[in-house]
């Protein structure tokens, strides 16, 4: 499976037309753009699901996000986000689950995956366990081949210490954590490569084991 180019050289005539007179007049643009990028969608949910069953009822529709902004509470008042992007994830896009993201935006492509903006319920649950047995956590994170695609946690962290946890924790920074993000950047080029579909499942398949720990977390 291939990333059809007309994907991005879409996103990228949208960056600088980023308005509804654009595209109003060039939606048939958008409506292939959109269908080429479920395409790869649908063939990412199959793959993944051959070695992640959490996720094979998913639709693409059940996982692909909008390309309108929600503009009423944005000082940022274009029209449209200038990526295409899906979480795929027991349930869908608003699921809870820890899963897989895909997001193609002109220099700015990313293979990604965790536990993003947790409940507050699974996150103190999440940050209980790793302070319990940091030891478990940082095996995985800190995996050497683990560590080639996704050599770092990348959410958004507290200045201090989570309320209930001791300050003199040790492994402090692993339960600072908001959100445990996993990501890589990918290139443009890279993006429309031939075996671009092999290396995103690749590190979708490294990614599972990260994901796999925070689900039995959840589900616990």
């Amino acid at each position: 499976m291939k990333l059809d180019k007309k994907v991005p050289q879409f996103l990228k005539l949208l960056v600088v037309n980023n308005n509804r007179e654009w595209f109003n007049d060039n939606k048939e643009l958008f409506l292939e753009a959109k269908a080429l990028f479920e395409e790869f969608i649908q063939a990412e949910i199959i793959e993944i699901s051959k070695f992640d069953s959490r996720i094979k009822d998913l639709h693409v529709k059940d996982c692909s996000f909008r390309i309108y902004r929600d503009l009423r509470f944005s000082k940022d008042k274009t029209p449209y986000k200038i990526h295409f992007s899906a979480y795929m994830a027991e349930g869908g896009r608003k699921s809870p689950w820890a899963g897989y993201y895909t997001h193609i935006e002109p220099d700015a492509n990313l293979i990604a995956g965790g536990l993003h903006h947790p409940q507050r319920e699974i996150l103190n649950k999440v940050r209980t366990l790793i302070y319990q047995n940091p030891k478990a956590f940082k095996t995985i994170v800190e995996d050497e081949k683990f560590a080639q695609h996704f050599p770092q946690i990348s959410g958004e962290q507290l200045k201090s210490a989570p309320r209930g946890f001791d300050k003199k924790f040790k492994d402090m920074d692993l339960i600072k954590f908001q959100s445990y993000d996993f990501f890589r950047y990918v290139s443009d080029q890279e993006l429309v490569a031939d075996n671009y579909f092999d290396k995103s499942m690749a590190s979708f398949r490294i990614l599972k084991t990260v994901n796999d720990y925070f689900n039995q977390i959840i589900s616990a």
